[in-house]
């Protein structure tokens, strides 16, 4: 059911506006932020390996806030996780603006990791229950945050030239429209709960046939995420570009990763196993070679915008392919359990990496592995996902 508790609902096409709106906004204050994150920390004096780890702090709270959405989206409605998410992210940004010093970094990198689950698992939740096919309903959503994402890398790279805390607040302050559209959304009642409890339903949902699939096609997105918002940019500066370069790499990841989403649902028709295989091969593969490559502007770029593609295939066909998999009023739970993978993933590969560089030859080394070790049983899966009414 998606039965609203507003009296007067907004028409399908202002709800259109309202929730792209949000999404846009929310998603240039995202990407402005992980372009700077990873250069504030290096400018404060932090080493290779620490930037990762400190980066990957926001998958904790990724972790937990997703692991805990599915019994919360029985109690509230998927419009106040997106608020959140915003007022959330929106401040970990201005607390990274106001000092550099080591509790600033916890502390901004746990506020925005809870933003990034309650957003996206939210967001994704609350545009299935309209009236598109949930693979339709997530590209456009997909597309929308792409555009985000290429906007906010630029106005990070252009500003963060000149100021990297002047473009935090910048950040901070480009969430705060997104708030008041958010507010004017459709007030989807919470799930209901399952009235009958089935052999399948006993069966925990990370477990269950396609969400499983779906969980490792988010890991390997949420790996190729996490060495974009912690290595990228400093392998990029330490290669010898600059910052507005930076900026401009990270908004070609986030193009390709656009291009990857609008082709996504061509892609299904081939089949769950090849289009999880196709994804995961391109978008670790991809960024496998492009570490190899930051001397190397063009050659880099080509093989990053080869892994976007990949990862955008990945990210918009997990959650589409998880809801299929169970019943209409556990599509909440199932993308909430993919975005688990998903934050795991982007806790481990930072981490994995920093602690992989003391033992061998270079960071790329590092990436390139820990990349291919994650994206592995992506590509080993096999196709469980059954579509049900």
């Amino acid at each position: 059911m998606t039965s609203v508790q507003d009296s007067t609902a907004p028409t399908p096409r202002r709800e259109d506006i309202l929730s792209q709106t949000t999404i846009l906004l929310f998603s240039v204050t995202l990407g402005m932020a992980t372009v700077v994150v990873p250069l504030v920390a290096t400018a404060a004096g932090y080493q290779l390996g620490a930037v990762g780890f400190l980066v990957g702090v926001s998958a904790i709270t990724q972790i937990i806030a997703r692991a805990g959405m599915g019994a919360l989206m029985d109690r509230f409605s998927t419009r106040t996780f997106v608020l959140v998410a915003l007022i959330l992210l929106a401040s970990s940004c201005v607390i990274l603006g106001v000092t550099d010093e080591l509790w600033a970094f916890v502390a901004s990198q746990l506020l925005q990791g809870a933003a990034r689950a309650y957003f996206f698992t939210g967001m994704q939740t609350h545009v299935i229950r309209a009236s598109r096919p949930a693979v339709s309903a997530l590209a456009i959503m997909n597309v929308t945050n792409g555009v985000g994402l290429l906007i906010g890398p630029l106005l990070a790279g252009i500003i963060g030239a000149s100021s990297l805390s002047f473009a935090l607040f910048i950040a901070a302050g480009i969430a705060g429209p997104g708030v008041l559209s958010c507010a004017f959304l459709i007030r989807y009642e919470p799930f209901a709960k399952p009235r009958t409890e089935t052999a399948e339903k006993a069966v925990p949902m990370w477990r269950r046939d396609g969400v499983t699939t779906a969980g490792w096609m988010g890991a390997t997105a949420g790996a190729w995420r996490g060495i974009l918002n912690s290595y990228l940019p400093v392998l990029l500066t330490e290669a010898g570009h600059s910052i507005p370069v930076v900026g401009a790499m990270m908004t070609l990841a986030n193009l390709a990763a656009l291009a990857g989403s609008a082709v996504a649902r061509s892609v299904r028709r081939a089949g769950v196993r090849l289009s999880a295989v196709l994804g995961a091969a391109l978008a670790v593969g991809g960024v496998a070679l492009m570490v190899f490559m930051t001397p190397h502007l063009v050659l880099a770029g080509a093989f990053l915008f080869i892994s976007g593609m990949g990862a955008g295939i990945l990210q918009t066909l997990g959650p589409a392919l998880a809801t299929e998999a169970v019943g209409l009023e556990e599509r909440g739970r199932a993308i909430a359990s993919v975005g688990t993978f998903r934050a795991i993933s982007l806790l481990v590969t930072p981490m994995g990496i920093g602690a992989l560089i003391f033992f061998v030859p270079s960071a790329a080394v590092a990436t390139a592995i820990v990349a291919v070790a994650v994206g592995i049983p992506a590509m080993a899966t096999r196709d469980g996902t059954r579509r049900k009414p």
